[in-house]
């Protein structure tokens, strides 16, 4: 007889991280018995103090709920701000697991491995990417390249004022010496792998294209224009952007060696985050709609924005899932 196991899916809490309790007690009333903390729960502040005592919040949290929880850093935690402030309280609480340390876990029937950080940083320092000839590891960025983390090194820059931060690489390559059985597997990483469908799919991004090649949020280039501009058309939207060096775009921006990786290893099920205007929803591998509460052999969902009031609860059962958006 299957035994099911709920996961309570948190992730993407950038403007108050107060809201997590709160979310916490939701998922726990719905039968959540685990916690994954599946990326951007850290967000830069004014000063490293508040950038610590903001991931603080949400993890002192986590710990008083007494629900196993996996944490892992996405897009815009940094290691200054995040790994500290994990290390003291998972001494502080026995229910916090960093997924750094503990990437695999096999529990009744399926197994969970765990990708932490993000091919598209937005001022974080955990990198995702997929260089072989790179191990995963904490590194400096010099001039010259990236360098193995040494100490002295660090000092050294920081008196030259030449210090640009850390970077910790995440070679997902890893994930070829965790997944032993694709089929029991469920991947979890804050970015998707990408597919090709914009109608659904968890890895559609809408977003305002500069010449230089950077990006900034549609929607936040929608507001802008529509605060100066007033109830506008889509037509003119796209006009009014132009005309400010911005192209729209809303496109597939999810990790294509990402896709060739679970497609190698035989993944089919796998949870994420990252894209805001793709939260809550949930497909195959072909992106055919995947409805709540059906447990299924594949399954490529988006957990969604906490700060939207977004989170889920993922059930497995064997080597079935299935979601309930919350």
């Amino acid at each position: 007889m299957a035994t099911e196991t709920k996961y309570g899916v948190i992730s993407d809490v950038h403007r108050d991280s107060k809201i997590v309790p709160i979310a916490i007690n939701v998922l726990k009333k719905l039968g959540a018995e685990k916690l994954i903390l599946n990326g951007d729960i850290g967000e830069r502040q004014g000063s490293l103090q508040a950038s610590q005592d903001y991931v603080a919040v949400i993890l002192d949290a986590v710990g008083k709920s007494g629900l196993e929880a996996y944490v892992q850093p996405g897009s815009h935690e940094t290691v200054g701000s995040f790994k500290p402030v994990l290390n003291h309280f998972k001494d502080k609480y026995q229910n916090l697991i960093n997924a750094f340390e503990v990437q695999k876990v096999e529990n009744r029937g399926h197994h969970l491995v765990f990708l932490p950080g993000s091919d598209f940083v937005c001022g974080g320092e955990y990198q995702i990417g997929n260089n072989e000839e790179i191990p995963s590891g904490l590194y400096i960025p010099t001039d010259e390249g990236i360098i193995s983390y040494n100490l002295q090194v660090h000092k050294a820059l920081m008196v030259q004022g030449q210090f640009r931060g850390l970077l910790h690489y995440v070679n997902m390559h890893d994930l070829k010496k965790l997944v032993n059985d694709g089929e029991k597997t469920v991947a979890v990483c804050h970015v998707p792998r990408k597919f090709d469908s914009v109608d659904g799919a968890v890895d559609v991004a809408y977003f305002g294209e500069k010449v230089d090649g950077s990006v900034i949020s549609g929607v936040i280039v929608e507001d802008l224009i529509r605060k100066q501009y007033g109830d506008v058309s889509e037509g003119e939207m796209r006009l009014i952007a132009t005309a400010n060096g911005l192209t729209l775009k809303k496109e597939n921006r999810g990790n294509e060696d990402l896709r060739n990786l679970y497609a190698e290893l035989r993944i089919t099920k796998a949870v994420s985050g990252h894209f805001h205007e793709s939260g809550f929803r949930a497909h195959d591998g072909k992106v055919n709609p995947v409805q709540q509460n059906a447990f299924v052999d594949e399954l490529y969902w988006n957990s969604g924005q906490l700060d939207l009031g977004q989170t889920g609860i993922l059930t497995v059962s064997d080597e079935k899932v299935s979601y309930q958006n919350v």
